[in-house]
């Protein structure tokens, strides 16, 4: 039981990661070239974020509950 705190700064490095190439993913679809576009970009990254977020907790909860 002691490799919870592995798993758990595994999960936390995997979400900074998740957060920068999600940001890469939003600006590559914006590509922002005025205010209303850095705008736009920040609605898009959030929406990628979101939904990323939601596919990785979906996986995490299928590994966890294929472990036991």
């Amino acid at each position: 039981m002691q490799d919870d705190g592995l798993v758990g700064c595994g999960i936390f490095v995997l979400y900074i990661a998740f957060f920068f190439i999600t940001g890469t993913i939003a600006f590559n679809i914006v590509e922002p070239h005025s205010f209303f576009g850095v705008l736009i970009f920040l609605a898009v990254w959030g929406l990628v974020q979101y939904f990323g977020q939601f596919i990785l907790a979906l996986l995490f909860t299928l590994l966890g509950s294929m472990s036991k």
